[in-house]
């Protein structure tokens, strides 16, 4: 499903984030990305979608190599990728529903259907019942499962999270990591980027760990 060849990114000012990464992930797996801050590990996750572009080498998803991909053809690659970022990018004049809405506006998803769906995901993450609650309302953990409703909402095969668990705290911490077991089980491929290693379950997901741009195994 993604596939890195001897990719490599350079930032202006001569930072080096990867350094000829190769690496294969298959699709249904359950990966974490672990590493120290700094390692390349978000650096890694905006390459598969293309937020950013490697200097060198390949990447492939789903049998397209995306590295020199056209700026048009962005939002067909990304309507298959769900994104769990750092700092949630949620919209704050917008409730809860509306918030999980957004993709399916842009995708253009009837409304009946796309309600439908807002509250399926909703109701997966165990937010159902403040689907009408400001952003403002929730607690950190429930602000993260809102950012994960809204990256699954129109059920993408293919999951990125990027330091899903890093402000919140152990209990969240395993609500968190639950919910992605669920979603892995369900057949989406899942890659989730961490620093701590505390924050890893116990299971048979694959970890690949980074050292300052490198695949350290």
């Amino acid at each position: 499903m993604i596939r890195f060849e001897q990719v490599s990114k350079r930032y202006p000012g001569g930072h080096d984030a990867l350094h000829e990464v190769t690496l294969h992930i298959e699709s249904g797996e359950l990966v974490f990305l672990t590493g120290h801050s700094g390692a390349g590990k978000s650096t890694l996750l905006k390459l598969i979608s293309a937020i950013e572009r490697p200097t060198s080498g390949n990447i492939w998803v789903n049998e397209q190599n995306i590295s020199r991909i056209r700026r048009s053809a962005l939002p067909f690659l990304r309507r298959n990728i769900g994104l769990v970022f750092q700092d949630h990018k949620l919209l704050f004049d917008r409730n809860v529903i509306h918030n999980v809405l957004l993709p399916l506006d842009i995708a253009g998803f009837r409304r009946h259907d796309a309600f439908s769906r807002a509250r399926a995901a909703l109701d997966k993450v165990g937010l159902l019942d403040r689907e009408k609650s400001m952003p403002v309302a929730l607690s950190g953990g429930e602000q993260q499962r809102l950012c994960i409703a809204r990256a699954i909402v129109s059920r993408p095969p293919l999951l990125l999270a990027d330091e899903p668990t890093g402000n919140l705290d152990s209990g969240y911490t395993a609500d968190i990591m639950r919910i992605f077991s669920e979603f892995h089980r369900t057949g989406t491929t899942v890659i989730i980027s961490s620093h701590d290693p505390s924050a890893v379950p116990a299971g048979r997901q694959r970890i690949v760990r980074l050292d300052h741009g490198s695949l350290a195994s």
